[in-house]
């Protein structure tokens, strides 16, 4: 599994630079709920981009991530739709990987999120623990979660 980063550019072209350098040349096309995906199926990937960092995991299994910038922010809003243990999680950590799974799932946050628990480092659907696996990494200054089925040797390459 690759992830590639920039701090500079646009999202969709640096998609398409490293989709090529991976010898994909299939066209991009989203599921209902807008998850993109290859016509041809030659690899998986996440795109996600936040304030100074644009990244695309890219690999053989389906993959989920996503990034937030680590700035100052009013998060009381959202702390309060926190369970008492998420309350105690990095809200950072505890966001991408919310995020990060619903975009491995191709779903929608309206659906996901209100059934959707991270404590001490796992992701549970209503209660019930999910079988995925979770990284977290530290890029300029910004969180990032990639969510895969199984575990597998994560290579950061910057572009």
């Amino acid at each position: 599994m690759f992830i590639y980063y920039t701090a500079r550019g646009e999202s969709g072209e640096f998609l398409q630079q490293v989709l090529v350098r991976h010898g994909a040349a299939s066209r991009i096309l989203r599921t209902p709920n807008g998850k993109p995906y290859l016509e041809q199926g030659e690899c998986e990937f996440s795109l996600t981009h936040t304030e100074g960092l644009i990244a695309v995991a890219v690999g053989g299994q389906r993959v989920g991530l996503d990034a937030e910038c680590r700035k100052p922010r009013k998060i009381e809003a959202l702390r309060s739709r926190l369970t008492a243990a998420e309350r105690e999680e990095d809200f950072f950590e505890l966001w991408t990987a919310k995020e990060a799974y619903v975009k491995y799932v191709g779903g929608t946050l309206a659906e996901y999120l209100p059934v959707l628990e991270y404590k001490k480092g796992a992701l549970f659907y209503r209660e019930a623990p999910i079988d995925v696996q979770l990284r977290h990494f530290e890029l300029n200054g910004c969180t990032l979660c990639l969510c895969t089925e199984r575990e597998e040797q994560v290579e950061l390459i910057p572009l």
